[in-house]
């Protein structure tokens, strides 16, 4: 049963319902009655205004509402606003003692009017239930519509909490005792949780002078109570990438500098996808200053590939390793240029994604997307524009082994408010405060009016403007000034909402497409084709050469979709020709004749080197009647001059024989035409020859008196008593 406390507005109430509940509600610029009662306003008064300038949002059972208002306008009219003047006083004369007073009466005075008693009142509705009837309830013209079931009102006197501070400007604070159940005279009462509206008007006697609409969230700590919602700021800025001019250099740079003010700026951590290279020339610009020691101090860069890397493409390629190195070496140049090591926490997806790619993602740390509304719609299989599941919470998304990855949707709905234009139109037409307490209310309400189910679930909004650029810092720094004074939100950084947002149950079941990003196959050929080229002479160069990881990394940015075919063609062309000049560098020996006079000995081939800088090459020396002990000899060439390589070499045999010399790469690659030599080798005439010569006529020898003997036994007549020596002395061949 309702308290008698509520009989005791006086009127006060009724007159409200009348004013508010019933007709429509009176714009808060009133001006005087034609026909204004003695007390009242009188009739060539101008008009005030309230504005919000501070206000509690939390309301526990019988706590408090603390209200701060400006009132500014024409402040005369109201008599108990006006500033303090100076009271006139009748003139007098004044004589000296001997100069007698003149006779007569005087002049009478007339008293100063009453000033007109200002009273506040301050009514509370049933709360709603809906974004939508929030529409019009904050600001100095309430429009509160359908809005008739009226719960409480209180009238308060003002005169000791208004603060004159100039003929057009006051400050009236304003504290509103609550209650519940059995409420009494001076408090509003309160019993249910929720969003509830307030008007508070200004009435000076019977006149309604100004009026303001304003809500607060009752909550009383009960399970049903909606949680915190976790508040996130997010940009990112294009990479112009290696075609890029200079004017789309200087819009990235200028992107990345206005985050960086607004991260100074703003309490609330900012998260920034920012390319290696935007942020090389912010820093060599000036456009921002590392040494700061502010700079970046609780905010947050994500890990950027150096060069526009589409992960999807170099996915379907299955050059991962390239993404990789170039993922590396961008966060590399980020930790060198600002000073900051980058996160791989996020994955700012603003393109569309495949699901290998998102696992390639999940795989390389990253633990969540961020995706732009109309990239989820574009990428997500079957999704319309009206079908993204929420914007608050993750959404999971299959991977193709079985796995998932979360993404969450930016809110650019609320991101576009803080976009200079709507910044200005916004605070033309309400106070930051005003803003602050209709944007919380909004978010607040779109958990009272979710499923039940679904009420309790830990939400987070990831902010950013359509364009992914800097904020105007005007309302987001009211906002979280704001959120310092109530559990309804707070600012998180964007790594944190991993573990402070829920995952929405849907069931449009979201699928990443299985291949996304433009075809570079035919690319990929020619890439592996140069790239085989580059590797060979760059074993060439002497070691801590710079050029070979340059020309790695190069090889690794044509991966990229941001530069087009013919781009990548002509520098590949460029890289092919750079390659060939240090080749064609190295002249082979001129082919001479040499003679061995020694089984073994050396041949000295002669190699030259064109170029400015020192190169190394591979000799190989091949033959069919030599040996070549050292084999293949690694070289040293001097620059602009002929380097002598002694080779040594071994006989097999005598006589005449082509030698081969090739010239190769390090890599064994051939750098030259073969060259063809002609070597004499004589090394066994001399000592060896005359041994060997006289073995021969020893062996001739025996041969030879072998044979006669064999041949004088088989002429011999049979006769075994004869003497052997007649028969010796009677051989013809003796003679």
């Amino acid at each position: 049963m309702r308290s008698d406390g509520m009989n005791r507005t006086l009127g006060v109430t009724l007159g409200l319902v009348g004013t508010l509940g019933v007709t429509a509600i009176m714009t808060a610029t009133v001006t005087a009655q034609e026909e204004p009662a003695p007390d009242a306003v009188p009739a060539e008064t101008g008009s005030i205004v309230m504005e919000l300038i501070d206000q509690s949002f939390d309301l526990t059972p019988n706590g408090t509402i603390d209200l701060s208002y400006r009132v500014v306008g024409d402040l005369d009219a109201v008599a108990e606003l006006a500033p303090p003047t100076t009271t006139t006083t009748t003139t007098t004369t004044t004589t000296t003692p001997d100069t007698p007073a003149p006779e007569g009466p005087e002049e009478p005075v007339e008293p100063e009017p009453e000033p007109i008693a200002l009273t506040a009142q301050v009514i509370n509705f049933a709360p709603i239930d809906e974004p939508d009837e929030l529409i019009g309830l904050v600001g100095s013209d309430p429009r509160f519509g359908s809005l008739t079931e009226v719960i409480d009102g209180v009238e308060i006197p003002i005169r000791s909490s208004i603060e004159v501070i100039s003929p057009t400007e006051a400050v009236l604070d304003l504290s509103v005792l609550t209650d519940t159940d059995i409420s009494v005279s001076e408090r509003l009462e309160f019993n249910e949780d929720g969003i509830h509206p307030i008007v508070v008007q200004l009435s000076a006697g019977e006149q309604v002078v100004a009026r303001h609409g304003t809500v607060v969230e009752r909550r009383s700590g009960s399970s049903d109570t909606p949680p915190t919602i976790d508040l996130s700021l997010f940009g990112a800025t294009d990479d112009p990438g290696p075609t890029g001019s200079p004017a789309d250099y200087d819009d990235a740079v200028e992107v990345f500098a206005g985050l960086v003010d607004d991260a100074t700026v703003l309490d609330a951590g900012l998260t920034m996808a920012i390319p290696p290279s935007v942020a090389t020339a912010a820093v060599e610009s000036g456009a921002v200053d590392p040494s700061d020691p502010t700079f970046l101090s609780d905010d947050v860069m994500l890990a950027e590939p150096a060069t526009p890397f589409d992960v999807s493409s170099a996915v379907g390629v299955g050059r991962v390793d390239a993404f990789i190195r170039q993922l590396r070496v961008g966060e590399e140049e980020i930790v060198d240029e600002l000073g900051v090591t980058p996160s791989r926490d996020i994955w700012s997806t603003t393109t569309e994604l495949s699901g290998p790619a998102a696992q390639t993602l999940r795989d390389l740390g990253v633990r969540y997307l961020a995706m732009p509304p109309d990239v989820y719609r574009s990428t997500i299989a079957g999704a319309a524009d009206d079908e993204i599941p929420a914007i608050d919470r993750f959404i999971e998304l299959p991977l193709p082994d079985g796995g998932q990855i979360p993404v969450l949707v930016l809110d650019e709905e609320l991101g576009a408010e803080f976009t200079p234009d709507a910044t200005t139109e916004i605070t033309a037409a309400m106070t930051t405060t005003e803003w602050s307490v209709e944007t919380i209310a909004e978010l607040r309400l779109g958990q009272y009016a979710a499923p039940e189910d679904e009420r309790r679930d830990a939400r987070s909004h990831l902010i950013a403007t359509p364009d992914l650029g800097p904020f105007d810092p005007t309302l987001v720094r009211a906002l979280e000034q704001f959120a310092t004074t109530t559990d309804a939100v707070r600012f998180s950084t964007a790594s944190d909402l991993t573990s402070a947002t829920a995952t929405v149950e849907t069931d449009t079941n979201p699928q990443l497409p299985d291949v996304a990003g433009p075809s570079l196959e035919q690319r990929l050929l020619r890439i592996g084709e140069v790239g085989d080229e580059l590797l060979d002479v760059a074993s060439m160069l002497p070691a801590g050469d710079p050029r070979p990881a340059e020309w790695a990394q190069l090889l690794d940015s044509f991966v990229s979709t941001a530069v087009d075919d013919a781009t990548v063609y002509d520098e590949l062309d460029q890289l092919v020709a750079e390659a060939e000049e240090i080749r064609d560098g190295v002249v082979p020996p001129e082919p001479f004749t040499f003679t061995l006079t020694g089984r073994d000995g050396e041949i000295n081939v002669r190699v030259g080197n064109e170029l400015s800088e020192p190169v190394d090459v591979v000799v190989r020396v091949t033959s069919p009647r030599l040996d070549f002990p050292d084999g293949d000899i690694t070289v040293t060439l001097a620059p602009d001059d002929v380097t002598v390589v002694n080779v040594p070499v071994s006989a097999r045999s005598n006589g005449t024989s082509p030698v081969t010399v090739e010239i190769l790469t390090p890599s064994l690659d051939p750098l030259t035409e073969p060259v063809t030599l002609t070597s004499r080798f004589t090394a066994l005439t001399g000592l060896g020859g005359v041994l060997t010569g006289g073995f021969l006529l020893i062996l001739a020898t025996w041969w030879f008196s072998h044979w006669r003997a064999r041949r004088r036994a088989a002429n011999q007549p049979e006769n075994d008593d004869a003497d052997p020596a007649d028969t010796a002395t009677t051989d013809p061949d003796d003679e």
